[in-house]
């Protein structure tokens, strides 16, 4: 069977003249001059490359780049350019394509040997199951935005530890992306085709916490009018993401114990038959776990079954280097949701400040101010009163003028990342009448971090000074 080429390209000539030589040299092809035409024939038949022009009317070829490696990730994009720079030959190569080809177009010297050499790579892929787990790969990690790095080792790491069914116990704090990561290890393993499926153990009490995942039979309680399967039973073959895991209770962990050290539970109601399930498990939480062991509040036998393989999550400040690309994505996404509202874009000097911001909130907190900021500009640069008022605090404190507000002095000694934060901390108690809850909101993260935080620096004793020195204030 001949192999399957697309052409895409706003100029008729070029689709015409491609169509004609590449099916003289045996292939079969098919071609479209409007791009979203191109895709929809992507999503109709198979092809094995693609070759589409860089500037087109309507849609230019890196969109239809990146969403024909959605809908065929096996496709292989050649991109056609008359002015081909090496920033859009990156950019392209970055965005999955295999190559790049500049106009005027030698057929016989350049185009009919690199679809020639596409081809048979292919074929030799198709023997190759490590070549196919690298696609595999690549396609996965672009649902995880940033290449620094910090974020480069986390996915080769993620990648390593995909391609077993142990245990992984997922740490990090709020808003580091824990669950995102769960659904890579889980996209790039053998169980990929099984069901994914993600429990909050924090959200539900004990007794709805064993019935959501071991099932129950019908009249085991209260409300129980018909037989159930569990997430467990939902998720045989598969994987299961049990989020929050430091929140269950100290009764219910030996029943989880048994499923990690047996593979079997019985439903609620059900004491004599046990259920048998192939589950791995991945567990998430920003506790942790070995000072809860020490409290007593966490099993030691259940820690260590879970944590065969620890995989520690960076915070959003030690990938800072992803903060551009990140910016752009929920930029986009902001812009998605919020149709009525203009597109934004962030002067450079106020993507400095947020460069040397510690972010507290992580990820979310920074999707957050770019959703806020997206709501709130006047115009479509954003300026520092549109963002959090945590970020406009900080920003002030740095001393200079962004647009008209702060910035950092020349030759001014910067700050350490936990003095930032012990700062923003003191700063927010002391605003909020040291109310924990509304100055949780201030800085954009949940209040059990903020008490975490609160306790990593010791702040207590300097936070009752403080409240000490001011008038009664309402508390929590």
């Amino acid at each position: 069977m001949s192999a399957k080429v697309l052409v895409v390209d706003d100029e008729a000539l070029i689709c015409k003249m491609l169509e004609r030589t590449l099916r003289l040299a045996g292939y079969e092809v098919r071609s479209e001059t409007i791009p979203e035409d191109g895709l929809t024939l992507l999503k109709q038949e198979s092809f094995d490359v693609l070759i589409t022009d860089l500037h087109m009317s309507g849609m230019n070829g890196l969109e239809l780049l990146q969403r024909a490696r959605k809908i065929q990730p096996s496709c292989e994009v050649v991109m056609m350019t008359g002015y081909a720079t090496v920033e859009t030959a990156r950019e392209a190569l970055k965005l999955g394509a295999i190559d790049y080809i500049t106009k005027p177009i030698k057929v016989d010297e350049e185009l009919r040997p690199l679809i020639a050499s596409i081809i048979d790579s292919d074929q030799d892929e198709q023997e190759d199951p490590e070549d196919l787990d690298e696609v595999r790969t690549l396609d996965a990690w672009g649902d995880f935005v940033g290449r620094g790095k910090a974020t480069l080792a986390l996915l080769q790491k993620v990648t390593k530890i995909a391609r077993s069914d142990v245990p992984v116990l997922l740490q990090g704090e709020s808003g580091t992306g824990k669950e995102m990561i769960s659904s890579l290890l889980h996209k790039l393993s053998r169980r990929a085709e099984r069901p994914f499926i993600k429990v909050n153990c924090a959200a539900l009490s004990e007794t709805l916490l064993e019935s959501e995942l071991f099932g129950h039979t019908k009249g085991a309680f209260t409300g129980a009018t018909s037989e159930r399967d569990g997430l467990f039973k939902a998720a045989d073959g598969g994987t299961l993401l049990l989020d929050e895991i430091g929140e269950i209770s100290r009764t219910f962990q030996p029943k989880l114990l048994r499923v990690l050290q047996d593979g079997e539970f019985h439903r609620v109601g059900e004491a004599q038959r046990s259920v048998k399930v192939d589950v791995r498990i991945i567990a998430a939480t920003n506790r942790d776990l070995a000072d809860a062991i020490r409290t007593g509040d966490f099993r030691e036998d259940l820690y260590y079954r879970l944590n065969v393989v620890p995989l520690k999550i960076p915070t959003l400040h030690e990938r800072i280097d992803d903060l551009p690309e990140l910016l752009e994505f929920f930029i986009a996404h902001a812009a998605r949701k919020h149709q009525g509202y203009r597109k934004v874009s962030f002067p450079d000097d106020l993507v400095q400040v947020l460069g040397r911001y510690p972010w507290p909130g992580n990820i979310r907190e920074l999707a957050n101010a770019v959703e806020s900021a997206t709501v709130l500009a006047e115009q479509s640069e954003v300026r520092l009163a549109d963002l959090p008022l945590a970020i406009q605090e900080f920003a002030r404190s740095l001393g200079e003028e962004v647009g008209g507000q702060a910035m950092p002095r020349p030759g001014q000694s910067p700050e350490t990342l936990e003095e930032i934060e012990m700062r923003c901390i003191l700063q927010s108690m002391t605003k909020t009448g040291f109310n924990r809850t509304r100055a949780a909101d201030l800085l954009g993260v949940t209040r059990r971090t903020l008490s975490y935080r609160i306790s990593k620096y010791e702040l207590e004793a300097q936070l009752t000074r403080l409240q000490a020195k001011q008038p009664k204030k309402a508390s929590d």
